[in-house]
């Protein structure tokens, strides 16, 4: 049976050679990890911003619990293959014998540092999602196998490792995390150069995070989520669309028409981001009309976008949120698909994508089309998730999410007018699980896009992403 008892886990977590090998070379090989303390520094402060809001994190270790030293957390369980490699390295850290089932679930990531030493890989990663919490990360560490082949030369002239490693290559690992219902959300790939050279090391590492030359590093970072079945959300009360609004009161009688279509009880609130016209009156005679629904408004701060949507969804009581643009440019039909997207799958955040189905005519102008297509591609390259529309203001989440990204608002260069990527990138931080629903992108009926100065837009935008890129993937 691929699952075995929890209560074996302590004894046949690691492989036996690894355990008397670790047991016999403690001294040395503590000696030997003290002095690569640069290349486990970088990765702990690497795990440090993948998992910004831990408060407990469960470590297995074959002898790098040292990894643990600079994890900021407010509390740190730690199962090493050895009880010589025990050192106090801070006041947060608790070795433990065994980690419960208790621990786990309370836990908010989970740390294999070590997984080729491993004697059941797919047994322990199958118990250890059976008992983590929906809303826990569980982080992997292992080894590049293009290294493979320089590690076998440098054994034998050092030997700080077991003869026998379970040396998965990358399909077989991704087919062991399904079968184990588990999900990739991120990737990483970190040192390139793990020989400490004061100034060039740290410089070089940084430069091969870059796309295409990380594939030389030598540890792969893995970290997934659990599958789990969602309970549909039946009441669509627990559902707020954020309306924001900007000279469109021609479009709020259509919006009406939509409102009755969908013949749902969602919650709307419109955010009227200081309007010239009569936007907000439209608004209000809706309100009044339809109060059979659970219709709302409030006056946005008039600075940009982003900032109109903030405080519609800072002040939504729905469990999910939808960003709808009130220019009618998606159709309802596909709004709800997408909510049953996020609804009955493993998904954690929505971004529809105009880049799939074809566009109606006149739906997007030229420029910007290859503007979303560039900035696709570059999010993809540099973040290595596949996004095929990065300005689509159409997105859903959840509620309880927006509390961590809006944290980073904001801080990413300069102001977000928009807010795409200020909502994509947070996701992405959070390590939510980005899902990508095609929707068909129709002509604007009424108004004007507010979607003007391409060239200061444009340049804003890469500003975003590149710093983005820089404090989440270069900067420690």
């Amino acid at each position: 049976m691929i699952m075995k008892n929890f209560q074996n886990l302590k004894d046949s977590y690691f492989l036996d050679e690894s355990v008397k090998f670790f047991d016999e070379k403690a001294e040395k090989r503590l000696r030997f990890l003290e002095s690569k303390n640069f290349l486990f520094n970088e990765i702990s402060e690497f795990i440090n911003n993948c998992i910004p809001y831990s408060k407990k994190i469960s470590v297995f270790c074959a002898g790098n619990s040292i990894i643990s030293k600079k994890l900021q957390t407010d509390k740190i369980l730690v199962k090493e293959i050895s009880n010589k490699y025990k050192i106090n390295y801070n006041n947060n850290l608790i070795y433990k014998d065994k980690i419960d089932k208790e621990d786990l679930y309370d836990s908010d990531a989970i740390l294999i540092a070590d997984i080729e030493h491993q004697s059941n890989p797919a047994g322990n990663l199958l118990n250890l999602s059976k008992n983590m919490n929906d809303d826990a990360r569980l982080i992997i560490l292992s080894k590049n196998l293009v290294w493979m082949f320089i590690l076998k030369i440098l054994k034998i002239f050092i030997t700080f490792s077991p003869t026998k490693n379970n040396f998965l290559p990358t399909n077989y690992l991704e087919n062991l995390y399904s079968s184990c219902e588990l999900e990739i959300v991120r990737r990483e790939r970190l040192i390139a150069i793990p020989v400490n050279i004061p100034i060039v090391t740290n410089f070089l590492n940084k430069i091969f995070r870059l796309p295409v030359l990380n594939l030389l590093c030598v540890s792969n970072i893995t970290i997934l989520k659990r599958i789990k079945v969602k309970e549909k959300i039946l009441n669509k009360k627990n559902i707020s669309f954020i309306i924001p609004c900007k000279n469109e009161e021609n479009n709020i009688t259509l919006i009406k028409n939509q409102i009755l279509i969908s013949n749902q009880k969602y919650e709307f609130i419109f955010g009227d981001d200081q309007s010239d016209d009569n936007t907000i009156s439209e608004i209000k005679k809706l309100s009044e009309e339809l109060n059979n629904y659970n219709i709302n408004y409030y006056d946005g701060p008039g600075i940009c976008k982003s900032e109109n949507v903030y405080k519609g969804i800072n002040i939504s009581e729905g469990e999910i949120i939808v960003i709808y643009d009130a220019d009618l440019t998606v159709s309802f039909n596909d709004i709800e698909f997408a909510i049953n997207i996020l609804e009955n799958t493993n998904a954690d955040f929505i971004n529809c994508t105009r880049m799939i189905y074809p566009q109606k005519d006149k739906a997007m102008k030229p420029l910007n089309f290859f503007g979303n297509i560039f900035f696709a591609f570059l999010f993809s390259l540099l973040f290595r998730k596949k996004i095929t529309d990065t300005l689509c203001g159409t997105k859903i989440f959840y509620k309880k999410d927006w509390d961590k990204i809006k944290e980073d608002n904001g801080k990413w260069g300069v102001r977000d007018l928009w807010g795409d990527f200020d909502l994509l990138i947070g996701a992405y931080k959070n390590n939510l699980k980005i899902t990508e629903v095609p929707i068909t992108y129709h002509e604007r009926v009424e108004g004007k896009t507010k979607m003007t100065s391409l060239f200061s837009n444009t340049s804003r935008m890469i500003w975003i992403v590149i710093a983005a890129f820089y404090k989440l993937r270069l900067k420690k």
